[in-house]
């Protein structure tokens, strides 16, 4: 019986070592892959672009993803105050190339004019 008990033991100390050498290699080669770049450049896009440069389509998939469309409805700017709103909120993390952009801003001074 008591042969049984540490014969037992052995079994399990055995599969424990192998679970935690297999747990140890994972770590170590994830550890070892090279880290991703915090940014992508400005003008490789990181998200599919919108249908054809549409500046509509690009304000419903990309603004839309952070601001409610009522917040950029109501304000009033002119192109320069748009373009500086957009190339801010690019700053804080919009994914727009700087094609995307201009047809973004070109939109919305024509369309939300004062």
């Amino acid at each position: 019986m008591r042969t049984k008990t540490i014969l037992i033991t052995i079994v399990i100390l055995v599969t424990l070592g192998m679970l935690l050498a297999a747990c140890g290699s994972k770590a170590k080669s994830t550890a070892t892959q090279p880290s991703a770049p915090a940014q992508q450049p400005a003008d490789k896009p990181t998200v599919a672009p919108a249908s054809g440069g549409n500046g509509e389509a690009l304000l419903n998939d990309r603004c839309t993803k952070c601001h409610s469309l009522d917040r950029v409805t109501s304000a009033k700017k002119s192109a320069s105050d748009w373009e500086k709103t957009v190339t801010r909120m690019v700053g804080k993390g919009a994914k727009l190339t700087s094609d995307e952009q201009k047809v973004l801003v070109d939109y919305l001074a024509k369309t939300y004019a004062p």
